[in-house]
Formats: C-alpha cells, structure tokens, sequence
C-alpha cells in the first residue's frame, strides 16, 4: 500500500491577512515556521521514504522541516504549485468580491464554471497536480510519500481523485499545515481511501 501525506504549507501574513497569493511568493511568519516545525514532528515517525514539495517558498520551507526530521532531501516540482489566480493575487478577498464580483460569484458557488482571464481553471490545476500525483506514485509504490503543497491545490487534488464534482470545492477545508492522508491499495474500491481530511490535532500553542 502506497500512502501519500498532502501537506498545507505554514501560515504567511498574507494567509493571516487573508490576501490571496496564488503564485506569488510570500514566506511563513513566526506562527507559520513553527507549525511547520509542529508538522515536522507529527510525521517523525511515520517512516517517511519521499518529501515532494511545490516551488514556491512557504511550501519549500514546510517542506525543508520535514525532510531534516525525517533525514531526506526535497524534491522540487512545480506541477504542485498553488492554482493561478491572475489579478486576484495579492488583494484581499473583500477586494476580490469588489472589482471582480462576478467572476469571485462562479469561483465561490460553481467552480466548474470559473474562467477568467489570467487565472487558471480548476480542471488545470487538477490536471497538473493530479499528473504529477500519478507519477510519484508509480515510481515509490508501497512506500510513504509527503507532498507539501496549498490550499486551493490540494482540495482541486483531493475532489479529483476521489471522483467527486468540483462544484462542492467550497465544501472542503484545508488549513495551514494541516495533514490529509490517502491510501492507495488496489483492494479499495476505486484503488484510494481518505484515512484522514485536513487533520491539525498536532498544531498546539
């Protein structure tokens, strides 16, 4: 059996601020580095044999702790970067709702149907992210696999593979550092089960 770790980067100000980041690269702030510390220590013994991680640094440096306590090295890859969201990137969601309410209004309620200019859609990001899911997979079978990614990212990823509409994107959660666990064995029914949904019982302050 193959388990994969999906790993939400650390907090940032912008998180904090609730200002979208996308593909811009922001750092983790004092909370966001100690939760990745507190992610760190949660995986230490899960014996972990892989750290994948997007190129963006919030989730490189996510990554960086968890690959030091577990003794491994990064592997970089940019299919697991955060989805594109063009303009939007860097404003704030009450700004967002402002200047693009009718894009934000299919972002928000059918996702399925969020084009807009410059911006990824969620069929490209599951695409890119789930391919690369794919790949890793094939060539660490029956190993544990940690992928540091985002938000946004890992639900598209998740509603993917579970064949779930992507239009009940915004009925997931995924927090800062938290942990998503699948299973992939070819005796469940469809080859994957979720063994535990955006877990943070391991962050305490």
């Amino acid at each position: 059996m193959t388990i994969l770790y999906l790993v939400r980067h650390g907090e940032t100000e912008w998180n904090a601020n609730k200002k979208v980041q996308g593909n811009l690269d922001t750092e983790l702030n004092a909370k966001g580095l100690k939760q990745a510390e507190m992610v760190a220590q949660r995986l230490m013994n899960e014996n972990i044999d892989a750290v994948y991680s997007s190129s963006l640094i919030r989730a490189k440096a996510t990554a960086q702790k968890i690959a030091e306590a577990a003794n491994l090295n990064i592997n970089e890859l940019h299919e697991f970067r955060e989805i594109r969201l063009g303009p939007w990137e860097g404003l704030t969601l009450d700004e967002i709702n402002e200047k693009y309410a009718e894009h934000y209004k299919f972002y928000r309620e059918k996702p399925s149907s969020f084009n807009m200019p410059g911006a990824e859609t969620f069929l490209q990001v599951t695409d890119r992210f789930c391919g690369a899911i794919n790949s890793i997979i094939e060539q660490n079978k029956d190993k544990k696999i940690v992928v540091v990614s985002h938000g946004a990212a890992i639900k598209a990823a998740i509603i993917s593979i579970l064949g779930i509409d992507i239009d009940y994107y915004n009925k997931f959660r995924i927090d800062n550092a938290s942990i998503s666990i699948l299973y992939f064995n070819d005796q469940y029914n469809g080859g994957v089960v979720v063994n535990s949904l955006n877990d943070t019982c391991h962050i305490r302050f």
